[in-house]
């Protein structure tokens, strides 16, 4: 019969593994979002086109320093998006536009305030969904990178500068990775930078020290969702998220009805 030390002792050693693989399945989707986030931006850019083979696994594992494995997944995302097909024996080769199945969205599309707010719209269920999600499912991990994001934002605005795109972004793509459902983060990321209200605010032709504030109250949202995360309170993390948005929506409203 089986001491209760040792019993305790084997429960610690299981709970110390299972940790381990979930740190390398969090470190594996992180690099997989690396490899197909250069792969699209290649094709954005032109350097890849419709037609052209992309590099081999091998040149790819050497040139962002990743595993078989990853690559792998990568091309896998790709594949399940249409942007790329792969030819057995021959090779893995760049779709047609017309050919990809993808929710991106052409700064056209977002000509004007309409467009613009129907994209929130649609964001504040999927995003208050997401955040839910990962309030139960968030790992210390995911908590530091939010918390990160969250920390180059505020210093953003405590040097005055409304450059903070980068990081508005990346906090709805972290805890749509923190979700732990992969197509939260593709939707998002195939929606794009241009997606964000930020990107509007300068065009509506609001004043910096206006905008300054505007951030702020933006930050302080950011900081609501990210607190009901930690608690690992799904309630409040969908309210908290769609509160955002649904703010997010209406300061772009006024934004643009002051311009006017």
């Amino acid at each position: 019969m089986l001491s209760e030390a040792t019993t305790s002792d084997n429960g610690r050693k299981r709970r110390a593994s299972q940790n381990t693989f979930n740190q390398q399945r969090i470190n594996m989707a992180s690099l997989t979002d690396k490899v197909v986030a250069t792969l699209i931006e290649d094709i954005e850019r032109g350097v890849l086109r419709p037609g052209d083979k992309i590099p081999t696994e091998a040149a790819l594992m050497k040139q962002l320093s990743v595993s078989r494995s990853v690559v792998r997944e990568a091309v896998s995302r790709l594949q399940a998006a249409n942007v790329v097909e792969t030819r057995h024996g021959v090779g893995t080769f760049v779709r047609s536009s017309e050919d990809r199945e993808s929710v991106r969205l052409a700064d056209a599309d977002l000509s004007n305030l309409l467009d613009i707010m129907a994209i929130i719209e649609f964001r504040i269920d999927l995003e208050g969904a997401a955040a839910a999600l990962a309030a139960g499912r968030r790992t210390e991990q995911h908590l530091k990178q939010i918390a990160s994001t969250l920390a180059r934002f505020e210093e953003q605005l405590q040097n005055r500068s409304t450059d903070v795109l980068q990081h508005d972004v990346e906090f709805h793509l972290q805890i749509a990775r923190a979700s732990g459902n992969r197509y939260f983060f593709d939707v998002l990321s195939q929606m794009g930078r241009g997606v964000s209200p930020r990107t509007r605010l300068g065009k509506a032709g609001i004043a910096e020290l206006d905008q300054i504030e505007r951030l702020r109250s933006v930050l302080s949202e950011h900081k609501a969702i990210y607190q009901a995360i930690v608690r690992q309170d799904p309630d409040d993390a969908r309210a908290a998220m769609r509160m955002h948005l649904s703010n997010s929506r209406e300061r772009l409203r006024h934004a643009h009805g002051a311009a006017a």
